[in-house]
């Protein structure tokens, strides 16, 4: 049985915390790889590998603080790394059509918003804690679709409410300062060790980690609890 981790407020990430982005992201990319692979003849599972080593060569490769997830900026080095001959607004609206997919297809848990309704009953103060989609308004946009997001105190998404995105601890104390809770007394619930766990440890809070979506990556800091799904917070937060 997990320890108990008290906390007057909850932090969570969206992306692979509340939400399967995963899911979401691998499905556009099918859609992109299907439109190139009609232009171009070739095979759309080996144009899908091939976007996967474009998208580790552009940001999965690089290290946290230069790591930006422009999902354009992956159709390009695509375009480089076979000569397929896209023109700029080719790769713009295979941009758009993947941003486009990712904003509609928005899947999550049902027992999501009753979870956060329960925190809320038990006096508990919520953040939601984003990065930018890259293209200014889209996380937001993503957001405004869904009713739970309605339940929180507080919602940055770094790098677009605030300059600084989530690759340092200031977003994290930020929003601390905001929910007006000192930093011990907050834990964050998300998918990654170094984004999410990492900074918030940095920032000393305590952290849980969520495997639901995508296997954990590396970090530095040791999660103080790890979890499959959401509902089991409502053992261990209290």
């Amino acid at each position: 049985m997990s320890r108990k981790i008290s906390a007057e407020a909850l932090i969570f990430d969206f992306d692979n915390t509340l939400v399967d982005t995963h899911s979401a992201i691998s499905n556009a990319y099918k859609q992109v790889v299907d439109s190139i692979s009609v232009r171009s003849g070739l095979d759309s599972n080996y144009l899908l590998q091939e976007l996967l080593k474009a998208q580790k060569e552009v940001i999965d490769d690089k290290p946290l603080a230069y790591r930006i997830y422009d999902r354009k900026a992956v159709i390009a080095k695509l375009n480089e790394n076979l000569s397929l001959k896209l023109t700029e607004n080719d790769i713009e609206d295979l941009a758009k059509g993947f941003y486009r997919f990712i904003s509609e297809k928005i899947n999550y848990s049902e027992d999501t918003e009753s979870i956060l309704k329960e925190f809320k009953l038990r006096g508990k103060k919520l953040g939601l804690l984003t990065d930018t989609d890259v293209r200014p308004g889209l996380k937001n946009e993503r957001l405004s679709r869904l009713n739970f997001t309605k339940l929180f105190d507080v919602i940055i998404i770094a790098g677009e409410s605030i300059p600084q995105r989530k690759n340092s601890n200031i977003p994290f104390l930020e929003i601390s300062r905001l929910l007006n809770v000192v930093p011990s007394d907050t834990v964050v619930i998300g998918d990654r060790m170094d984004a999410d766990v990492d900074n918030a440890k940095e920032a000393n809070m305590k952290a849980i980690l969520i495997d639901k979506y995508l296997p954990p990556n590396s970090g530095v800091h040791k999660p103080d609890a790890v979890i499959h799904e959401l509902k089991e917070l409502l053992e261990i937060v209290e």
